[in-house]
């Protein structure tokens, strides 16, 4: 094979782990990826110059900080459990900077800690997935934080199937976007990050979906855990994807090919 052809490969194959990317295909993209990036570090540099800055700055940079070693361990699919017990996340969420109260309440797939500002819920998390070294104080008779305990307490008995609380939710335009066609997702019910993009009238924006959806501040209330990869596949979620199966189990859901 010429040195142009070895280029040519390599850029072949950046271009479709980005699909699967673009796609939310994970584990066919960190196999596409890792092929690329084998064969990415046998060219010489002036082959490597040949590949797209775009597709290196990918293949080195941005899907590293997803697919690196440092994320998982070698031949381990990310976001596989990787103990019996409920997986726990490899990555905090920062506390929403409005939040000014906060409550810790059990639930049957762990501890859930719920934030209110002053006009309403600014964010529910399991417990592994927030940082919680900064909590606000505790207020267990704040009326946006009984009610919405309350109300997660009869969904978790399965006596409730949406919700009815005030909702405070900080992030930008698109981000709002994204989490108000969540709510329209109806119980027990599915769609693919494909999908919600459609919903918003943007087709092509399923990476940014899914990053919108990931930044979700307000779990279970906000159903991101109803959003789905492509094909049915169960992909990302900031609880961890042994809670997001429990949870879509809990209401029912029909989950082709998990």
């Amino acid at each position: 094979m010429s040195d142009r052809g070895n280029a040519k490969e390599v850029t072949r194959l950046i271009r479709e782990a980005r699909k699967c990317w673009d796609a939310h295909e994970n584990n066919a993209c960190r196999r596409l990826r890792e092929r690329a990036l084998a064969a990415y570090e046998v060219l010489s540099k002036e082959q490597r110059e040949q590949v797209p800055s775009t597709h290196r700055v990918w293949l080195r940079y941005r899907s590293e900080k997803y697919f690196g070693e440092h994320r998982t361990k070698k031949g381990t699919p990310q976001g596989a459990a990787s103990s019996p017990g409920v997986q726990k996340t490899r990555k905090k969420m920062n506390l929403p900077a409005h939040s000014v109260v906060s409550l810790q309440m059990p639930s049957p797939l762990g501890p859930m800690i719920l934030l209110a500002s002053r006009k309403g819920v600014a964010g529910i998390y399991f417990r592994q997935a927030i940082e919680t070294t900064k909590l606000p104080r505790e207020d267990r008779e704040n009326r946006f934080l009984k009610k919405a305990s309350r109300q997660l307490e009869s969904y978790f008995r399965k006596d409730r199937e949406d919700f009815s609380v005030a909702l405070d939710l900080k992030g930008s335009a698109f981000q709002k976007e994204v989490w108000r066609s969540l709510r329209n997702i109806p119980y027990g019910q599915t769609v693919t990050y494909g999908d919600l993009a459609k919903e918003i009238g943007n087709p092509g924006a399923v990476r940014a979906v899914g990053l919108a959806n990931a930044a979700n501040p307000v779990s279970v209330i906000v159903p991101c855990h109803r959003v789905l990869g492509s094909k049915g596949k169960l992909t990302g979620y900031s609880g961890g994807l042994e809670r997001k199966l429990m949870l879509l189990k809990l209401e029912g859901a029909l989950l082709e090919g998990i």
